[in-house]
C-alpha cells in the first residue's frame, strides 16, 4: 500500500557496516516490494536465487546479498529490496512482474399469606377489632368490591370523626366508612375521576389486604383460588386519596395524615415514601410524628429499590418500617417450543396460547426504530404486521405493552435474575432465565417455522420462602444506621387482594380483562400486611402507645435465614411478622414522645426547631447532646472498624405485658467473633405495667465481613421476648466502599445515597461525583451489548478454529491467554513458535512469529513475539482471548473479559513495531499465516488509500488468504469523518468500521467560580482534593526551544515553558496531541478542547478533560460492516503503559483504548464464529453472512449513512444461519477486476492460472459483482438508473420460499425481477435482478439509501441500497 514517504536511511547504515560497494545513488535507495503474484505450483518453492538473479540485472552485479530483505515463496511469489526509482521502475516492467511499490509505514461498552405466616381464620379475635379504624392513604378504594362488603357490621365508632366525600360514583358504608381525595393543584388527570374512586388498583389492593373482609372462591382467573381475607377483616377503613395517575404530591400526602389524625384512626398504613433525608423535610416522617404523638402507628414501605444495601426509603425511628418476603406459593408458566423442549417461565399468565409462530423482537422493528431496539420489544418498536398474531421473543424484561401494541399474541422475555418475582403481564408471557433465553433463541434461529406454546401459569410450592425479595430495600438507616431499618418484613411477594373492576389489571387500556382479585408484589403488598398486625395488637391491647405496638411485633418476629439473605437484619429487620404472638409479646420496649426528642436533639436538631414541631415549649436539648443517645428500641445496633476492637454499652428498659409475677432469663446468641454480657441477666417483675433496665455490652474484633449478628432473649417459659444484636462495618466503610483507588491515583467507588452524593460532590477536592452504571455488566461490554452473550451455542469446531492476528505481538502471561482445558493444537496447524528466553507458546497461543526486515529495532522493541505496544494483545483477546473476572482499568470498565471465541487458537505475528510497521512485513506474515493453516485473518492496521489492489500489501495478501478459503478482517481506518477516507477496501476483504457501545466515560472539570463542565476522557487519576491554577497554553511558550504562543497553545510536544506549567492545569486549543507535553512539563492536568472529539475517551498520562462543543455521534466511512470500537476494554501489555509515554509509569493487565482496530477482532471473532458452524463455507460466504445479518444504525445519527456504518452493526448470533449467501470465488474476483482495467497478464500472474484471461470472460461492472450490497452514483442530480445482476445461495432451510421486500426512501424506485425464490434443497442457487431509479439532491445529504430483504417468514437477507452523488463517478 502506498503510504506517506519514508526513507530507510537506517538501512543505508548497514550496507555501510557490511561493506558493500554502493552506486552513486545509494543515498536514494529504499524498500521496495516486487510482487509476482501466485506462486508456481510445479516448483517446491521459488527460490530466492531467482529473485536475487532478477535484483542483479536491474542494480548490477556488485549489489550485495544484504539488499534482498525477504523472498516470498511459501503462497505467493515476490520479494523486497532496496533499490532506487529507477531500478524500481525498471523491474515494474519485468516480465513476470506484477507490480513494485514501495514498503511504507502504515499506522496502527391469597390470600395464601396470612396462612403461611401462621395467622388463620381461626385466630383468637378480640372482641373491639370492629372499633379499630385503619387508616389507609393510597390511590383511594373501590367501596364496590366484595372485600369491602359492609355485611354484619355496625355503624361507624363513636370515635370516628371523619367523614365521606360522597359523588355519583362514590359511597361509603359501614366498611369503609371514609373517605377523601386530595388534589392540591385543583387539576384532575384525564384518566382518572374527582372522587375517592380508585381507578388505579393499587388502594383498593393494600386496603383489602389489611382489613379486607372473607371472600370464598377469590382468585385470579383460578390461580390462588381460596379465601380472600385481610388481616384485621372486622376492622374498618378509612380511604385517604393522596395517588392519582400521575402521582402523589407531599402536599396532598400531609393534608391526608392531617385530616386521618383528627378524624380518629387506629394505625395508618402508607405504602409510598417520599424523597428527603431530613425528616423535617420528608412529609411522611413529619406526618408519622405527628401521628406518634397522638397515639397512632404509621406503618411503612421500606422501599422497592433493592436489594442494594442503605436504599431503604422510610426511615423515622418512630414509623414501622417494612420490608417484603415471599410466601410458600409461586407461579410459573410454561413455554414448550416447536421442538419439544419446555422451559419454566416466571410469570403470570391467565391463559394459553398453542403453537403460534415465534419471531425475534429484533426482526420486527417498526419504522423509525432499529432491530437494536426492537429486540427488547419496547413500546412503538414492534412492526405491528410482522407480530400480528405472533409470539414476540424479547431479549430484556419489559412490561408487555410492547408486544400489546403491536397486536401480538404473546411473549417470551429473557434476562430473568435469580430472586425475582413473578408477575402478571397483559398477554400470555413466560419470563425466562438468561440461559434459558439463550436456548430458546437459538431454536427460533435453527428452524424455518420456529412455533411456541405459553400455557396458563400453575402454582408451585416455594421451598425456600420465606425469604427477602430482591426489590425489598435494604438498610440501613441513612441518618441513623445504629437504629434498625427496616424494623421487620411481611409478605410481598404475589399478594391476591381486592382489585377494582374499573382498573386494569396491568395498566394498560387495552387489557380489557376484568377480575375483582389481582397478583401484584413489592413492599406496598408487605405494609398493609404489618398494618394489619399492628391492628390486631392494638384490637387486644387499645392504650399502648405506637412504639409499644411496634416493639410486640418486632420481639416476636420469626427469624428468617441470614443464609438466603446476605443482608441479614438490614434485609428483614427483627423478622417475619407473626402477629398472633405479637398480641401476647411478654414484655415491650416503650419509647415515648420525649424520648425521640432526645434522640433529634443528639442528631442536631435545635431546641428551637423541636419546640415548633412538639408544640412542647418546654421541650429543650441538653448542653451536651453531640451525640445520639440510645434510644430503647427492641434492637441492639452497633458499627465497628474492621480489625479494630468495640466496646460498646447499651441501656434499655422493658415493661412488663406478660404475666404480673415473672421471672425473665437473658438467652444469649452472640454474633460470631464477639462477646456478649448482659446486666443484670435476671430480671424479675412483680406487677403488670413494672419496669426494668438493664446493660447489653458488645465487645470484639470486627472481620472483613459486612454484618454479622446474634441475638438476645428473654424467657420465663412462657414468652421469649427476642431482640437481635447486629455489628456491621458502616457503609461507608465496607460495602458502600467498593473500591479504594490509592495505588497510582486518590479516588474511590462507593454505594452512596442521592443527598450523599451531593455532599461529597460539593466537598473541596473532589473533582466529580458520577454514578457506577456498569454494576449489572458480566463482560467488558462489547460483547453482550451487541447480544452475544458468554451463553450462546457454540460448535465443538470453536477450538479447531486458528485467528492469525498480525499486529503488534501478544503477551502470553495474560490471563486472556490461558491454555487451561485446552488440548493440543489442531492437526491442520504447519506453524511454529519462535521461542526465546523471554517468550514461549502455548496450547491457546499455538503459534508466534516476528518480522523486522530492516533488522533495526528501536530501544523499546522486544525482539521477539511479545507485545512490548499493547496493541496486539488488546485485539487478540477481544477476538478469543478467555473468560477473566474482575478485569477492569483501575475500576473502570469492571466485568469479565472475554473474546468472540474464547475457545479458538491464536497465531501471532509481530508485523509492528515502535516506529510503524511495514509492508514487507505485512506481506511476510501473510505469506506465513496462509501456509500455517490459519481460518480467519485479522489485520487492525492501515494507511493512505492505494487505489491500485496489487500495490497495496493488504490487498495481496487478502487476495491470497481469498485464494485458500482465508477471509481477511480488516479495520477501515480511523480518518473519519471525513468522506473517502477508508483505508482498506479491497473487495475480498471484510472492511470494518467502529461503532460506540453503551458506555462512554466522563471527565468532570470544576472551575473556581463553581461552574462544573464535563468532558470525555478516560481519567484514572484524581488531584488529591485540590483546586490548581489554570494557564492557556498560549501563555507559556517554551521560547528557548524557540516556540511560539500559536504553537503553544495547542500543547505539543516540548512547546510548553516547565517553569510556567508545572504545577498547574494547561488548557490547550487542540486535543490531536497525546497529552505529553504538559505532563513532561509537570503540568497536574490538562483541558483540552476538541471539536472533531465526539465519541470516544482517551487515556492521558495526567488528569486530563477533552470538551467538544459541537455534540454528535458519528465516524464517517465506507466499510462493509461496523462493530464495536469505541472504549474497548480487553488485555494489555504489562511491558508498556498504558498510554504508551515514557513518563506513565504505570502497569496494567487490560486498557481502554478506541479505533478500528478494536473494531476488526470483534468482526474477526464473529467470522470465526460462523466459519466454526460451516467450516466449508468460502470467505465470500461468511462475509455476507455477516453482512446482511447485520443491524442497520441510524441515519439520523449517522449523517454519512451506508458509507458510514455498511450493511450495519454486526450480529454473530444471527450470523451463523443466514438463510441465503452471496458466494464470490476467484474466478468472480477476476472478472471484476477485468472489468477495472486489470490486463490477462498481470491476472494470470497473480492468479497463477495461465488459462486466466479477460479476453475469454465477462468483464464485470464494479456494480455486477455479487455483493450483498447495491450502489450506484451520479455526477448529475438527474434522475439515474443501474441495473443489478446477483446470485444467492440457499443455506437455510431446504424446501423455502423467499419474498422480496424493498424499503425505498423518496427520491428511488426498487424493482426486483423474479419476487419470489423457491429453493428446493440447500446449496441451490437462484438468481435475480435489481433495477434502480434514484434521483440524489447534492444539496442535501448528497446521498439516498433503502433496503432489499429476502424474507421466508423464518430469515431476512438484508442488503442496504445506496445512491450517492460524486463529484467523480465512481462505483
Amino acid at each position: 500500500m502506498a503510504l506517506t514517504s519514508s526513507l530507510f536511511l537506517s538501512i543505508i547504515f548497514i550496507i555501510l557496516l557490511n561493506g558493500q560497494s554502493l552506486h552513486a545513488s545509494e543515498d536514494n535507495r529504499k524498500a521496495f516490494i516486487v510482487y509476482m503474484g501466485e506462486r508456481k505450483q510445479n516448483q517446491p518453492s521459488t527460490s530466492a536465487s531467482l529473485h536475487m538473479s532478477m535484483l542483479q540485472k536491474v542494480a548490477g552485479s556488485n549489489v550485495g546479498v544484504g539488499s534482498l530483505l525477504r523472498s516470498y515463496q511459501r503462497s505467493f511469489n515476490g520479494f523486497v529490496a532496496r533499490l532506487t526509482e529507477k531500478e524500481a521502475q525498471q523491474l515494474a516492467e519485468t516480465e513476470g512482474v506484477v507490480s513494485v511499490f514501495p514498503s511504507e509505514k502504515q499506522q496502527l461498552h391469597t390470600t395464601r399469606s396470612w396462612d403461611f405466616i401462621g395467622f388463620p381464620e381461626t385466630v383468637k379475635r378480640s372482641t373491639t377489632e370492629s372499633d379499630i379504624i385503619i387508616g389507609v392513604l393510597d390511590t383511594g378504594i373501590s367501596p364496590k368490591s366484595p372485600s369491602f362488603n359492609d355485611k354484619g357490621f355496625g355503624p361507624p365508632p363513636k370515635k370516628w370523626k371523619g367523614s365521606c366525600q360522597v359523588s355519583a360514583n362514590f359511597s361509603c358504608n359501614n366498611k369503609v366508612i371514609g373517605a377523601k381525595y386530595y388534589r392540591s393543584d385543583g387539576s384532575i388527570p384525564e384518566d382518572d375521576v374527582k372522587s375517592p374512586m380508585d381507578t388505579d388498583g393499587h388502594g383498593t389492593h393494600t386496603a383489602s389486604t389489611a382489613a379486607g373482609g372473607l371472600v370464598k372462591d377469590a382468585s385470579f382467573f383460578g390461580l390462588a383460588s381460596g379465601t380472600a381475607r385481610g388481616g384485621v377483616p372486622s376492622a374498618r377503613v378509612a380511604a385517604y386519596k393522596v395517588c392519582w395517575n400521575d402521582g402523589c404530591t407531599d402536599a396532598d400526602i400531609l393534608a391526608a395524615f392531617d385530616d386521618a389524625i383528627a378524624d380518629g384512626v387506629d394505625i395508618i398504613s402508607v405504602s409510598l415514601s417520599s424523597g428527603s433525608s431530613d425528616y423535617f423535610k420528608n412529609v411522611i416522617a413529619i406526618g408519622a410524628f405527628h401521628a406518634m404523638r397522638n397515639g397512632i402507628l404509621t406503618s411503612v414501605s421500606a422501599g422497592n429499590g433493592g436489594p442494594q444495601l442503605e436504599t431503604i426509603a422510610n426511615f423515622a425511628p418512630w414509623t414501622l418500617s417494612v420490608a417484603a418476603s415471599t410466601t410458600d406459593r409461586d407461579f410459573f408458566t410454561k413455554l414448550q417450543l416447536g421442538n419439544n423442549v419446555s422451559y419454566k417461565g416466571f410469570s403470570i399468565s391467565t391463559s394459553d396460547i398453542k403453537n403460534l409462530p415465534i419471531i425475534y423482537g429484533g426482526d420486527a422493528p417498526a419504522e423509525g426504530f432499529e432491530g437494536s431496539s426492537s429486540r427488547f420489544c419496547r413500546t412503538g418498536s414492534l412492526d405491528k404486521n410482522k407480530v400480528m398474531g405472533k409470539i414476540v421473543f424479547c431479549d430484556d424484561l419489559t412490561s408487555g405493552g410492547g408486544p400489546l401494541l403491536a397486536n401480538a399474541a404473546g411473549a417470551v422475555l429473557s434476562g430473568r435474575e435469580f430472586g425475582e418475582t413473578s408477575s402478571p403481564f397483559p398477554l400470555p408471557t413466560a419470563y425466562l432465565t438468561r440461559k434459558d433465553g439463550s436456548q430458546a433463541y437459538i431454536y427460533i434461529n435453527s428452524t424455518r417455522n420456529p412455533t411456541g406454546t405459553i400455557s396458563k401459569s400453575t402454582q408451585q410450592i416455594n421451598k425456600m420462602a420465606p425469604m427477602v425479595a430482591s426489590f425489598s430495600s435494604r438498610g440501613p438507616s441513612p441518618i441513623n444506621p445504629n437504629i434498625l431499618k427496616p424494623d421487620l418484613t411481611a409478605p410481598g411477594s404475589n399478594i391476591l387482594a381486592g382489585w377494582p373492576a374499573t382498573a386494569s389489571l396491568t395498566g394498560f387500556e387495552l387489557d380489557k380483562r376484568v377480575s375483582a382479585f389481582n397478583i401484584i408484589s413489592g413492599t406496598s403488598m408487605s405494609c398493609p400486611h404489618a398494618s394489619a398486625a399492628a391492628a390486631y395488637v392494638k384490637s387486644f391491647h387499645p392504650t399502648w402507645s405506637p412504639a409499644a405496638v411496634k416493639s410486640s411485633l418486632m420481639t416476636t418476629a420469626n427469624p428468617l435465614n441470614a443464609d438466603l439473605n446476605p443482608d441479614a437484619e438490614f434485609s428483614y429487620g427483627s423478622g417475619q411478622i407473626n402477629p398472633s404472638k405479637a398480641a401476647f409479646p411478654g414484655l415491650v420496649y416503650d419509647v415515648v414522645e420525649a424520648d425521640y426528642v432526645n434522640l433529634l436533639c443528639g442528631e442536631g436538631y435545635t431546641t428551637k426547631l423541636l419546640q415548633i414541631v412538639t408544640g412542647n415549649s418546654k421541650s429543650s436539648c441538653p448542653a451536651n447532646h453531640g451525640t445520639s443517645p440510645d434510644l430503647n428500641y427492641p434492637a441492639f445496633v452497633t458499627s465497628a472498624s474492621p480489625a479494630k476492637s468495640i466496646n460498646k454499652v447499651f441501656n434499655r428498659t422493658v415493661t412488663n405485658v406478660g404475666s404480673p409475677t415473672s421471672t425473665y432469663e437473658a438467652k444469649v446468641i452472640a454474633p460470631p467473633g464477639f462477646k456478649v454480657e448482659v446486666n443484670p441477666s435476671v430480671l424479675c417483675f412483680t406487677s403488670l405495667g413494672e419496669k426494668q433496665s438493664y446493660t447489653v455490652t458488645v465487645q470484639g474484633v470486627a472481620d472483613k465481613k459486612t454484618v454479622v449478628s446474634g441475638s438476645l432473649i428473654w424467657d420465663d417459659g412462657t414468652y421469649q421476648v427476642k431482640s437481635p444484636i447486629v455489628v456491621y462495618i458502616p457503609i461507608d466503610a465496607s460495602d458502600a466502599l467498593v473500591h479504594s483507588y490509592h495505588k497510582s491515583f486518590n479516588g474511590f467507588a462507593a454505594k452512596l445515597t442521592k443527598d450523599e452524593v451531593q455532599k461529597l460532590a460539593e466537598m473541596e477536592g473532589v473533582v466529580s461525583v458520577f454514578p457506577s452504571g456498569k454494576k449489572q455488566l458480566h463482560t467488558t461490554r462489547s460483547w453482550d451489548f451487541m447480544g452475544f452473550s458468554k451463553q450462546v451455542q457454540r460448535a465443538e469446531l470453536e477450538s479447531d478454529i486458528i485467528i492469525g492476528m498480525l499486529d503488534t505481538g501478544i503477551w502470553p502471561e495474560s490471563e486472556s491467554f490461558n491454555d487451561e482445558g485446552f488440548g493440543p493444537p489442531p492437526h491442520k496447524w504447519k506453524g511454529f513458535c519462535q521461542e526465546s528466553s523471554n517468550f514461549s507458546c502455548n496450547n491457546k497461543i499455538i503459534g508466534a512469529r516476528y518480522y523486522r526486515s530492516d533488522g533495526i529495532f528501536g530501544e523499546k522493541d522486544i525482539i521477539s513475539p511479545r507485545d512490548s505496544n499493547g496493541h496486539g494483545s488488546h485485539t487478540s483477546s477481544t477476538a478469543a482471548g478467555a473468560s477473566v473476572r474482575d478485569a477492569s482499568l483501575f475500576g473502570l470498565g469492571s466485568g469479565t473479559a472475554r473474546g468472540g471465541v474464547p475457545s479458538a487458537r491464536i497465531a501471532v505475528y509481530k508485523i509492528c513495531w515502535f516506529d510503524g510497521c511495514f509492508d514487507a512485513d505485512i506481506l511476510a506474515a501473510f505469506d506465513d499465516a496462509i501456509a500455517d493453516g490459519v481460518d480467519i485473518i485479522s489485520l487492525s492496521v492501515g494507511g493512505s488509500t492505494s487505489f491500485d489492489y496489487f500495490n497495496d500489501s493488504i490487498a495481496i495478501g487478502a487476495f491470497h488468504s481469498m485464494k485458500n478459503g482465508i477471509l481477511t478482517s480488516n479495520s477501515a481506518g480511523n480518518s473519519g469523518p471525513g468522506p473517502a477516507t477508508i483505508t482498506n477496501l479491497s473487495p475480498w476483504s471484510l472492511s470494518v468500521a467502529a461503532s460506540t457501545i453503551d458506555r462512554k466515560f466522563l471527565t468532570q472539570v470544576k472551575l473556581g467560580n463553581g461552574e462544573v463542565y464535563e468532558g470525555i476522557s478516560v481519567n484514572t487519576f484524581n488531584l488529591d482534593e485540590k483546586f490548581f491554577p489554570v494557564i492557556h497554553g498560549r501563555h507559556a511558550p517554551n521560547k528557548r526551544g524557540g516556540f511560539t504562543s500559536d504553537e503553544s497553545r495547542y500543547c505539543e510536544a516540548e512547546s510548553l515553558d516547565k517553569r510556567l506549567v508545572r504545577n498547574k492545569i494547561v488548557l490547550c486549543d487542540w486535543s490531536g496531541g497525546d497529552g505529553s507535553a504538559a505532563s513532561i512539563g509537570g503540568a497536574s492536568g490538562i483541558i483540552m478542547q476538541d471539536e472533531e472529539v465526539k465519541d470516544f475517551a482517551r487515556l492521558f498520562p495526567i488528569p486530563a478533560s477533552t470538551f467538544n462543543p459541537k455534540q454528535g455521534d458519528e465516524i464517517s466511512l465506507y466499510p462493509d460492516l461496523t462493530a464495536p470500537g469505541v472504549d474497548i476494554l480487553a488485555a494489555w501489555s504489562e511491558a508498556t503503559s498504558p498510554t504508551r509515554q515514557a513518563n506513565d509509569k504505570r502497569v496494567v493487565s487490560y486498557n481502554i483504548i478506541s479505533g478500528t482496530s478494536m473494531s476488526c477482532p470483534h468482526a474477526t471473532a464473529a467470522a470465526a464464529y460462523v466459519k466454526s458452524f460451516n467450516p466449508t463455507w468460502s470467505p465470500a460466504a461468511i462475509k455476507s453472512a455477516l453482512m446482511t445479518s447485520a443491524y442497520p444504525l441510524s441515519d439520523e445519527i449517522n449523517k454519512d449513512g451506508e458509507f458510514a456504518y455498511g450493511s450495519g452493526h454486526i450480529d454473530p448470533l444471527r450470523s451463523i444461519r443466514p438463510g441465503l449467501v452471496y458466494d464470490a470465488g476467484e474466478s468472480d474476483y477476476v472478472e471484476f477486476l477485468c472489468g477495472q482495467g486489470y490486463s490477462t497478464k498481470s491476472l494470470r500472474l497473480v492468479t497463477g492460472d495461465k488459462s486466466s484471461s479477460c479476453s475469454k470472460v465477462k468483464k464485470l461492472h464494479a456494480s455486477d459483482l455479487n455483493y450483498p450490497s447495491f450502489a450506484l452514483s451520479t455526477t448529475s442530480t438527474k434522475p439515474i438508473t443501474r441495473t443489478f445482476h446477483r446470485t444467492v445461495t440457499n443455506v437455510g432451510s431446504p424446501a423455502s420460499t423467499y419474498n422480496a421486500i424493498v424499503k425505498s426512501p423518496k427520491g428511488m424506485k426498487v424493482i426486483v425481477k423474479p419476487r419470489t425464490l423457491r429453493f428446493d434443497y440447500v446449496g441451490q442457487k437462484k438468481s435475480f435482478v435489481v433495477k434502480v431509479r434514484a434521483r440524489v439532491d447534492a444539496n442535501d445529504r448528497n446521498m439516498i439509501s433503502g433496503a432489499l430483504v429476502w424474507d421466508d417468514g423464518d430469515t431476512q437477507v438484508r442488503s442496504p441500497i445506496v445512491a450517492y452523488y460524486s463529484s467523480s463517478t465512481s462505483y
